[in-house]
């Protein structure tokens, strides 16, 4: 079992959602900001304000640790998730 470091940079959701979300998948959260769950941990960022144009977001750095050969299918669920269109 190979465990990978990745990265993803979430623009527009709130931390808040991000949180219940990993709690909701099966997560405990063990400290500020870590979460672990079957074959997964993942770190979040404090949340800071991206600014584009005259526009300010919510941003949110997340870090996984994850099974190699579980990570496609993690990550698909997540972005999943988290699909959201401009309007």
């Amino acid at each position: 079992m190979t465990i990978k470091e990745h990265s993803l940079e979430m623009r527009g959701m709130p931390h808040r959602d991000l949180e219940e979300y990993f709690l909701a998948i099966g997560g405990k959260q063990v400290g500020l900001g870590n979460y672990i769950g079957l074959n997964w941990e993942v770190r979040l960022s404090e949340e800071w304000t991206c600014t584009l144009g005259s526009i300010q977001i919510p941003a949110t750095q997340v870090t996984f640790w994850v099974n190699e050969e579980a990570w496609s299918e993690m990550l698909k669920a997540f972005r999943l998730r988290f699909l959201s269109a401009g309007g």
